[in-house]
Parts: structure tokens; sequence; C-alpha cells
């Protein structure tokens, strides 16, 4: 088996059918430079030379998020690949499948149920979704088995397993199935909440206290996955112990773009070879001696007998970017932020307050009351009062602020007076767009709103499984953009100069 690292959760599985042919299976397809108009950057940058990847069998989409199914990258396949892959497509996104018979009519598709296996090309393939009992913007990732007689890999993609004896071990009876001579685990990473976290503490001091407590903090998230095995009574199969089992980590970086600040590659928590020299010495503590190792981007790696072996760089990569500068905490890096809309301009209130009423009573006040970790009944009680929105109406220097309150016995959000004591601000524009596909997951980031507040409604419109009304207006707008060949960057460009 060979695997070529693109980065991020992109790479391309290459594997052996029962005629010693060749299979290749690519994992997601996001190559273009932004994450849609997060203005999160992609790195490296690349981009692919069709003349030397000139065909491939099938492209995996575990889920919608726009880091992993990207209508760009998929548009500029079908126009340049002469025999189409065939689209694989989780059952959880299948409400996209209008777009891809409108705007992808060449893909020959399949979609995928859970557990279920197909074959391509004689080589087999499984999907495993991850059942929680709450809510989360990854409720619709599909994770993913590949194999033939003598060797399987998984894939994590965007997720990981629950703490719960179901996924785990059906993940180790897949390994432990059939006697393979390499059993390869692709585990994730993604240091990009807390990179983000990091990049607002401009005190030097503080930034340095937050990194080695956050270390320190991984360092025991990666003993306790072991420790709890040999300590503690745990009903699950240690998934490690599948014979020739061995580990591999990628690395999801979407990073702060270096157009704005290129020292903010210097701030940061982690780096991938960082987080897999502690998993070696905690393995080694406890006793764990499975080969592990993590990929490279633009790397290809055979893993044979369970043993890596790095063997070329990818030949049918052009254009390659990659920017890794070395970690330097005390940097003058100062995060820019907005203090208006990201759309500053005027818009209809009246119109607004609508679509904003709409989303706290028929979206948020149902997803919140049904939180089982975040309830609102247990929210109201910790507070002993109601549960304030504040909403920005307006542009920069032109605006009115009102607040919704929800509480016992009135059962919806409803317009009060004034208050200091609200629990989320948010500004209109941001709302309308985000309701209307102009703006993705972080956007709200890029604003300098109250850290004492949760923006339990932004999570509420992050589940992509919950809000697929929204998620198909905006993919059916990028693909609209991608058919016309206009490519994020031209979008994301004008974006930022409003930071400059």
């Amino acid at each position: 088996m060979i695997i070529d690292y693109l980065w991020h959760s992109e790479f391309l599985i290459n594997i052996e059918n029962a005629d010693w042919k060749i299979v290749k299976i690519m994992s997601d397809a996001w190559l273009t430079n932004y994450a849609f108009w997060d203005l999160m950057a992609r790195n490296p940058t690349f981009k692919l030379d069709y003349e030397k990847l000139w065909e491939i069998d099938a492209v995996f989409i575990s889920h919608s998020h726009c880091d992993h199914f990207d209508p760009y990258t998929l548009i500029e396949m079908q126009k340049n690949f002469k025999n189409l892959p065939t689209l694989l497509i989780p059952e959880t996104i299948r409400f996209l499948v209008p777009l891809i018979q409108k705007y992808l009519p060449n893909f020959p598709y399949k979609i995928l149920k859970n557990k279920e296996e197909i074959s391509i090309k004689w080589v087999k393939v499984k999907w495993l979704i991850f059942e929680n009992d709450y809510v989360t913007n990854e409720d619709d990732v599909m994770t993913l088995f590949v194999y033939n007689d003598k060797e399987i890999v998984y894939a994590e993609v965007d997720t990981l397993p629950p703490e719960v004896d179901e996924a785990h071990n059906y993940i180790y009876d897949m390994f432990s199935s059939k006697k393979y001579d390499t059993v390869l685990y692709m585990a994730t990473r993604n240091e990009l909440e807390w990179n983000i976290k990091l990049l607002d503490i401009e005190d030097i001091n503080k930034r340095k206290k937050f990194t080695s407590e956050y270390i320190k903090t991984r360092k025991e998230e990666i003993e306790w996955n072991l420790a709890k095995f040999d300590e503690w009574m745990v009903e699950y199969m240690e998934i490690s112990k599948a014979k020739n089992f061995c580990k591999a980590f990628i690395w999801q970086w979407i990073w702060y773009p270096a157009k704005l600040d290129i020292e903010a590659s210097k701030v940061h928590i982690l780096w991938l070879d960082e987080v897999i020299s502690i998993e070696k010495s905690t393995n080694q503590k406890y006793g764990r001696n499975y080969p592990i190792t993590h990929f490279e981007a633009w790397q290809s790696y055979e893993i044979k007998n369970a043993k890596f072996n790095k063997i070329w760089k990818i030949n049918y990569l052009k254009d390659f970017i990659f920017v890794k500068e070395s970690s330097n905490l005390e940097t003058k890096f100062k995060r820019y932020y907005l203090n208006w809309p990201l759309n500053d301009e005027k818009r209809d209130d009246k119109k607004q307050e609508e679509i904003i009423l709409d989303l706290l009573n028929n979206r948020f006040l149902p997803y919140q009351i049904s939180n089982l970790e975040d309830s609102m009944k247990n929210i109201l009680i910790t507070k002993k009062s109601d549960y304030i929105v504040k909403i920005i109406y307006g542009f920069n220097w032109d605006y009115t602020e009102k607040y919704y309150s929800y509480g016992f016995g009135s059962m919806k959000f409803e317009e009060i007076s004034f208050s200091l004591n609200f629990d989320e601000d948010y500004y209109a524009n941001d709302l309308e767009d985000f309701y209307n596909w102009k703006q993705e997951l972080y956007s709200n980031f890029w604003h300098k709103l109250n850290p004492k507040c949760a923006y339990r409604l932004w999570t509420c419109l992050w589940s992509n499984f919950l809000n697929n009304d929204l998620v198909y207006k905006k993919y059916e707008f990028h693909f609209l953009k991608a058919i016309e060949w206009k490519l994020v960057d031209n979008f994301v460009e004008e974006v930022y100069k409003k930071f400059i």
C-alpha cells in the first residue's frame, strides 16, 4: 500500500486488487487556497498536474465542510480528467445529490450507507459513522476503511471515535477480521481551535502560559488514552492491540493567512512532529511498541508489513508553496479584528429581524432545549434569570442594538429593553450573511466580540446536519461560481482589504 499525503485530510490511497493492479482512492478533495468565506488559508498550496495524475478511481467525500467537499476542486477535476472517478457520497449528505447531478453531471456517484461494504475494482471499501448522544458539527462525518486480503487502512478523516464500546469494538473487529500483514490507522490531529485562541493573546507571558498549559493537557490526554486500558476497567477493545497494527498521524491545518501577517505562522501551539514526539514517549512508557509516524505533505509513503518507508515526493503536484516558521511566542504579532460586520453596509432592519427571530425561535431554541450537554433548562437554573441575545443592526457608524430574551414560561425569544447582562452578541449583517451562504464557520471569530459570551447560537448554526437547507444554498452558490471558473481566492481577497 502507498499513501500519497496531500495535507489536511486529503490523501490518495494506492492499493492492489486481486489482479495486482493499483486502485486509487482519494479521500476528500479540498485543493484550493481558502476555505470558502472563512478567510482561513490552506498551507501548503499547490495545483494538481493532470498530465501526471491522469486518472484516479474514486473520490471519497467524508462530509459537507468546505475543507473536505470543495466544488472548485471537483469542477476542475471534471474539466481535466479524461476518465472521471466515482464520487463516494455519504448518506448523511445525500441532500446535496441534486447539486452533484446538476453541476457535476459527468461524474458517476455512489451513495454510501453506514457500515455498507462495496467493491471498487475488486478492492473493498466500507464506511462508519459514529453515533453521538449530543449534536456536534461533525455529525455527518463518515470515516473510511479500504482493504484487500493482505492490508487494511482506516482513516478517522475529521472526527474521533467516541468513548463507547460500539465504535472501538467495530474498528477492532474490522482490523482482526483477517490475518492482515498491515493494519494502518490514520489518525487526525487538529489544533485549529487552540491556535485561534492563542492568536487572540497579545501579552507574551500569557501566551507562553497558555501554550504550556495546553501542552500539559495534551500530554495528559495522550497518556489517558493508554492508561485507561491498564489502570481502569474499559469495556471496549484497545484498537492498537490488533495484529500488525501501525499508526500514522495527519494534520488538519487551516491557518491564519500569511497575506495578513506572516508572523502569525510563528505563533502556534504544536507542530505535528511535536505531537508525535509526545505520542512516542508515552507509548514507550506504557509498553506500546507499534510503529508510529506522521505524514508530511507532498510525500508518498509505502506501508508494508506494518512498517513505514518514505519513498518519494509526489510528482503530480505543481506550484507547491509551504510556509513553516519556527515557533516564536515572543513575536509581535497582533490579530486583525473588525468592530463592525464583515459586510459593513446598510440593510433592511425589519427583514433582518424576521430572519433572526426565525433563527432564534425555530432553530436555536429547539436545539438548545434538547442539548444533553448544555440544555437551556440548566442554563436558566444556573443563571436564575432569562437568556439574552444582543443583536447589533446597522453598520460601523450607524447602528441600533436590540435584545431578545427567553425565559421559563415565554417559550420564545422576545424583544426586551436594554440589558447589560446579555449572553451572546452578534451583528445582524453577519447572521443574515450566514443564513444566505455568505459566511462560514469561523467567520464570526474575525470580530472582537464579548469574551465572556458563549456563542451558542453560532455553534448551533455550525451544525451542518441540522441546517442542511443553509448548507445546500451555500454549495449551490459556490458550484455556480466554480462553473463560471471563478476562484474562491477572488472573494477572500476582497475581504482581506477590510483588514489592511
